[in-house]
């Protein structure tokens, strides 16, 4: 079989963009979870046919996806949950999902070619206000990392010695190692954590833990759990390619991760590419994502599309920068990134459909749009439309293809897909929302400038 265009490490990012597609869907839980598992069919080898839309046989990947991405089986999950809002109603939305995929061969660059799992972890949901309150937000408090247990972990006062991280990421790992295979999915009534333990995977095998946004805050952490407590010793080589995540904990978590996941394993030889590098947190310099929850980084977010000319906007992001920075230092403990490669970003003056994206922005729709193309698009680069050109990513060269299905065998009968103006729409939303809980210093309804 030829050899995939995509290197190991776009293989990793490129099987976490397909975690991610959890979140472009409304329906119930059980609806989503099956509409994702019916997605994967089209990337992996092996998945359980949905037999709602017709499938009868285990998956086969399109070849147009073996080409770029390579040959990879679905070995566990998809698996997802659909939390309850505060007055217990459910969410309409995977508000955390996971997947586990197996390669017999990845050439690794400057190292070994080995039998590859990977741990994909999907992003926030931009629709779900769990991930952003409860997973994303949650910083004012910090976990001791020395006792941490997903399963009865509290709140605790930082005590300036011990590695901590935020309530956020201690709550994102709890839940997904909490995730349990469905019945029609692959390696049914397991979770990870015993799906794992159940591998032999051989004496030269790897496993990699990847996520993007949310999950580029929990694939490390989850990964350091599982290190730590033994979870991952069957392996030879233990990988994470984290991208675009907010900081999972403080300065001794962070030194603490690097020190376990060293960023260029031993006897590897270096790679010369921004975005070639493991056990590495890759972030965009223009993605407001993971510019949290560093003081010096979080006093950009602003001003980072250039400062606004109208009020309310400026307004807004100044009051929005005060109190994600006020929440930050209610935590007392200095947020810092793992290790980190940075990777230039580039201002977009349209949006995927050629509407004008303003810079500096003139309302919170040009600074959402903006975050929203920084934040997803420019990490898998961008297709050409009519009148602007291609975008070359940060990762990828271009978005992995959609998938091709019959016309009337795309969706599942309850579930809606949500297109990128909605999901938008819905981030400045929530943005708007949370600052008006929060900002009781905001005069009034904070509405869209025209």
């Amino acid at each position: 079989m030829q050899n995939p265009s995509f290197d190991a490490y776009q293989q990793v990012f490129g099987l976490a963009c397909i975690a991610n597609r959890a979140g472009g869907y409304q329906g119930t839980g059980n609806d989503l979870q099956l509409q994702l598992q019916y997605d994967l069919s089209f990337y992996l080898n092996g998945v359980p046919p949905v037999e709602v839309m017709g499938q009868t046989a285990p998956s086969v990947a399109d070849p147009s996806v073996t080409a770029t991405l390579g040959s990879w089986k679905l070995v566990w999950g998809p698996a997802l949950i659909e939390e309850t809002d505060q007055h217990g109603k459910t969410t309409g939305v995977a508000d955390n999902a996971l997947y586990v995929a197996q390669c017999d061969a990845v050439a690794y660059p400057g190292g070994p070619t080995l039998p590859t799992y990977v741990v994909a972890v999907a992003a926030t949901n931009p629709a779900s206000l769990y991930d952003w309150e409860t997973e994303d937000f949650s910083v004012a408090q910090v976990v001791n990392w020395t006792d941490y247990d997903p399963a009865t972990f509290s709140p605790s006062a930082y005590n300036g010695t011990d590695p901590y991280i935020s309530n956020g990421t201690a709550t994102g790992v709890k839940l997904v190692l909490g995730l349990v295979s469905p019945p029609k999915a692959v390696s049914p009534n397991t979770t990870l954590e015993t799906f794992i333990a159940s591998l032999n995977p051989g004496e030269q095998s790897a496993i990699v833990f990847c996520g993007h946004s949310l999950a580029g805050a929990l694939s490390p952490t989850l990964a350091l759990y599982l290190k730590q407590n033994n979870k991952l010793d069957a392996f030879a080589t233990s990988l994470v390619y984290p991208t675009a995540g907010p900081t999972p904990g403080e300065s001794a978590f962070a030194a603490l991760f690097n020190s376990t996941f060293p960023a260029l394993p031993a006897g590897w030889v270096a790679q010369t590419g921004d975005y070639q590098n493991w056990n590495t947190m890759h972030w965009n310099t223009l993605d407001v994502v993971p510019h949290a929850w560093a003081e010096s980084d979080l006093q950009e977010i602003a001003q980072i599309y250039g400062q606004s000319t109208r009020f309310l906007t400026k307004k807004t992001l100044d009051t929005l920068q005060r109190l994600v920075l006020k929440r930050a230092a209610t935590s007392g403990v200095t947020y810092t990134r793992i290790q980190n490669q940075a990777l230039p970003g580039t201002l977009q003056h349209t949006d995927l459909s050629s509407h004008t994206v303003n810079t500096p922005p003139k309302t919170m729709k040009d600074y959402i749009t903006q975050l929203f193309l920084q934040h997803v698009s420019l990490y898998s680069g961008i297709p050409a439309q009519p009148g602007s050109p291609a975008v070359q990513g940060l990762i990828l060269p271009q978005p992995l293809p959609q998938p091709v299905y019959p016309k009337d065998k795309t969706l599942l009968p309850r579930v809606k897909k949500v297109t990128s103006l909605e999901l938008i729409i819905r981030i400045m939303e929530q943005i708007l929302a949370w600052i008006a809980s929060y900002a009781t210093s905001v005069d009034g309804t904070l509405q869209e400038e025209q």
